[in-house]
């Protein structure tokens, strides 16, 4: 495993976009939950949150298969909030989802330069 202390700051950004999208799904699902009276608001972000949050905690640890992994959720989670914008609902919610949206494109963009790339396949910087 790979010292995440020398991790470059593209992985960095990486990781906390990851974790800090996560939480804010389910903070949108918290309001809706609120709003709409209904507990099923929870179930979906819940899912996607874990699956950004174990994305994130592979970025940190340095694990090899980490940053093709994470890439690839962070793509499908970027998928389905764009899904949420282009849906109708409040206005809040579709601008919201639009910005985690871009937010996760740039996650997986960081993911795939030279810096991140290095780190994770162990070679000279």
């Amino acid at each position: 495993m790979l010292n995440p202390r020398n991790a470059p700051v593209e992985v960095f950004l990486a990781t906390a976009i990851g974790a800090a999208g996560a939480a804010l799904f389910v903070l949108m699902g918290v309001v809706q939950w609120q709003v709409e009276a209904d507990a099923s608001w929870m179930r979906f972000p819940v899912i996607v949150a874990v699956l950004g949050l174990l994305a994130s905690v592979g970025l940190a640890a340095g694990w090899r298969p980490a940053r093709l992994t994470a890439a690839f959720v962070f793509g499908l989670v970027a998928l389905i909030h764009l899904l949420a914008v282009l849906n109708q609902g409040p206005v809040w919610v579709r601008v919201l989802s639009g910005l985690l949206s871009a937010a996760h494109v740039f996650a997986v963009v960081l993911l795939n330069t030279r810096p991140a790339l290095i780190h994770f396949t162990g070679g000279r910087r």
